[in-house]
């Protein structure tokens, strides 16, 4: 019997030995476990910032896809004013261009008769001259 309860005794011991090393595993376990909770705390709190971040992304992205079509109404609406401009600007360019011809041949006709003019008022003038000669010595033979 005694040795029966040394067998015992040793086995109980080897059990307890066993437990105390369950014990530390379950000890070393909760930690992990405490470690992995804290963990997953932080990445739900990260999960949650990113997802906020991800929401304003997506609000900046549609501020400026409008902003964009904002933009290019825009700039279609400019090159309509663009184009007008321009025709609108050639035609009265094409305008002026006439009128600066046509002054141009009145210019040209007016100045033909300045100097058809001249030339009459040279003749015109050579004969008063000599018919004040011709005068000067009818009145000096009549005084005379």
């Amino acid at each position: 019997m005694e040795e029966t309860l040394k067998l015992i005794l040793t086995e109980i011991k080897g059990v307890k030995e066993d437990i105390t090393s369950v014990k530390r595993d379950v000890s070393a376990l909760k930690g992990d476990v405490s470690a992995l909770k804290r963990d997953v705390a932080a990445l739900k709190a990260d999960s949650t910032a990113l997802k906020e971040d991800v929401s304003a992304v997506k609000g900046d992205i549609i501020a400026l896809k409008q902003d964009s079509k904002v933009l290019k109404d825009g700039q279609g609406r400019i090159e309509e004013k663009v184009v007008s401009l321009s025709s609108e600007l050639r035609s009265n360019f094409n305008y002026t261009n006439g009128k600066l011809d046509e002054h141009r041949e009145v210019f040209g006709v007016v100045s033909g008769e300045l100097r058809g003019i001249k030339v009459d008022v040279d003749y015109l003038s050579a004969k008063t001259g000599k018919h004040d000669t011709e005068l000067n010595n009818l009145i000096n033979r009549l005084r005379g």
